[in-house]
């Protein structure tokens, strides 16, 4: 009996004989397998599974994030052919592995005199990166970003909505359909469609899910797959899921109308991104609870309105909204610490997934800041120059150039219809941010852990009083960031630093750190004399605007 071995580090040898498949056709059935030792597994998986004379051991490391994911595909080329799968730490011990060997030689005896059962293997395939015309899309809830995304297709002849905030009834329908080692948003997310699918009267041929493609090395390029071959398990084949690719800026959502739509999904972030500075600056100080939240509401309210009639009055709109919240009365006084919260984007700005993290610091006495969700896009316009050069293809060049211009531009102008009234030292470019993180982070480590690092970098210089690095439970670019925070904090002053990784499961720990936290970004902003008091006379500029 001979028994092949692989993990998400190496895959061991198979004879040429034993090589009636490679890792091209795996491609195939696993499109943007971006990681090489990822296809490589899944190919001597399915070598394994079509050869009666091979076995398999699958060892993994305890939260190898590639593994999170590799398991299901895994499981899925194997068709029901009985493997071993282990995970292996430094507690792991040379007497437990020895024993598990001898258990799986033992069952693989047992398993020759059991009748074989047909077993139907799910596989994603390739999914489609522009919507359909008769269905309507579902964008996850992510931010009130999402809000505006969802109004730049409605604009665009698409059919959108953003499903409604997460629920613990969303978590468990997630985690049911999850091994609970992927990352936090993607049990969400998940938990989030499955919740509209199993909606009474939901027709899946009429419905379509946002879920974008990415490629490495973060494991949100996996989710799609992984989605996909949870619906169609639980027999919902007819349900589609949407995913425009990085590569190429997310512009294939729009179906042909690429320019209109990331056009107004742009200006739609930037706008979201000024109410929520607009909401975080003032809401430690409003004398009457729950006065900028109204506030705040109306007016996102009066911009999904301007970008579904294609935003030609959002300059306007902001402004207005920006004398109303001038309206609000606050408290005189200190000013309160002013935190920054870095890290995985999603976590960072979905209330539900970052475990209300912003109302809890505020609770504690503290002003919040967090990056723009534009940045998003930003980042993906760099790359998809940055790529375009990579690969001597000087239209794409050409074409990000244009993105860019059109984006600072446009972004340029929605800034000076609120000048005056919002803080502005801290929008930090996503050139300054990848200029900046060289110290600790290579500029072209894809993914979050360089803007992560680069922000920092940049934002700790804004007279702030500390900064939370957000993140999933086992993210891999999270634990790289957390890797290199000592020496961040080190270099900078001895800036409070925290990094929390969560995975939706509240304890008390949390609460103390933070509690910890904000205590130490108390001392350090009297320290530093970031505490004078805010100053609420602010200068309108009417005129100065053009409005």
């Amino acid at each position: 009996m001979e028994v092949a071995t692989a993990n998400a580090t190496n895959v061991l040898p198979i004879p040429t004989d034993f090589l009636p498949l490679g890792s091209e056709h795996i491609l195939q059935d696993y499109p943007q397998m971006y990681w090489s030792n990822g296809q490589k597994i899944l190919a001597a998986a399915r070598i394994v599974a079509q050869d009666n004379r091979l076995h398999a051991v699958y060892m993994g490391n305890f939260r190898c994030g590639a593994d999170s994911f590799l398991a299901h595909f895994v499981h899925e080329e194997m068709a029901g052919k009985p493997y071993l799968e282990l995970e292996i730490d430094e507690h792991s011990a040379d007497a437990g592995m020895i024993t598990r060997y001898e258990a799986f030689l033992d069952s693989l005896k047992g398993s020759k005199t059991v009748e074989k059962r047909e077993q139907v293997s799910f596989k994603p395939g390739v999914m489609t990166s522009s919507p359909y015309g008769n269905r309507t899309l579902y964008f996850p809830h992510m931010s009130d970003s999402g809000h505006a995304i969802a109004a730049a297709s409605r604009a665009c002849g698409i059919h959108a909505e953003v499903l409604p905030m997460h629920t613990e009834e969303d978590l468990e329908l997630g985690r049911k359909h999850t091994s609970a080692r992927e990352c936090y948003p993607m049990i969400c997310t998940t938990g989030n469609f499955l919740k509209k699918l199993y909606e009474p009267g939901i027709d899946p041929k009429k419905v379509s899910f946002f879920m974008p493609d990415h490629n490495g090395p973060c494991r949100f390029g996996q989710y799609n797959k992984l989605q996909r071959i949870v619906f169609d398990k639980l027999g919902f084949k007819d349900a589609k899921i949407v995913s425009p690719s990085n590569d190429t800026s997310y512009e294939d959502i729009s179906g042909g109308k690429g320019t209109k739509f990331r056009f107004l999904a742009w200006k739609g972030f930037v706008a979201v991104d000024i109410l929520r500075k607009l909401k975080q600056e003032r809401r430690p100080y409003e004398l009457i609870g729950g006065s900028v939240d109204e506030v705040y509401d109306k007016a996102l309210k009066n911009v999904i309105i301007s970008l579904e009639n294609g935003a030609k009055d959002l300059p306007e709109v902001l402004h207005r909204s920006a004398l109303n919240f001038d309206k609000i009365k606050f408290s005189n006084g200190e000013r309160k610490p002013v935190i920054a919260i870095v890290g995985e984007i999603f976590m960072r700005d979905n209330p539900f997934c970052s475990g209300f993290l912003i109302d809890r610091l505020e609770k504690f006495g503290a002003e919040t800041f967090i990056a723009p969700f534009a940045e998003w896009i930003s980042y993906s316009t760099y790359r998809y120059t940055r790529d375009s050069l990579w690969k001597g293809d000087y239209k794409g060049v050409l074409k990000s150039k244009i993105q860019e211009f059109s984006q600072n531009i446009s972004s340029s102008k929605l800034h000076k219809a609120v000048h005056g009234f919002i803080d502005s030292e801290r929008d930090i470019s996503v050139k300054d941010m990848l200029s900046s993180c060289g110290d600790y982070i290579h500029k072209h480590y894809d993914g979050d852990p360089a803007l992560n690092i680069g922000s920092s970098v940049m934002l700790a210089k804004t007279g702030i009083s500390g900064i939370i690095n957000f993140m999933p439970f086992t993210c891999m670019p999270g634990t790289l960031v957390s890797s290199v925070a000592h020496k961040f904090k080190k270099d900078h002053n001895n800036i409070p630093y925290e990094s929390i990784a969560y995975d939706g499961q509240e304890d008390t720990s949390i609460e103390l750190r933070l509690q910890a936290f904000m205590y130490q970004a108390k001392e350090f902003a009297s320290k530093n004399g970031y505490n004078k008091p805010k100053e609420w006379h602010i200068d309108k500029l009417v005129n100065a605007n053009g409005i």
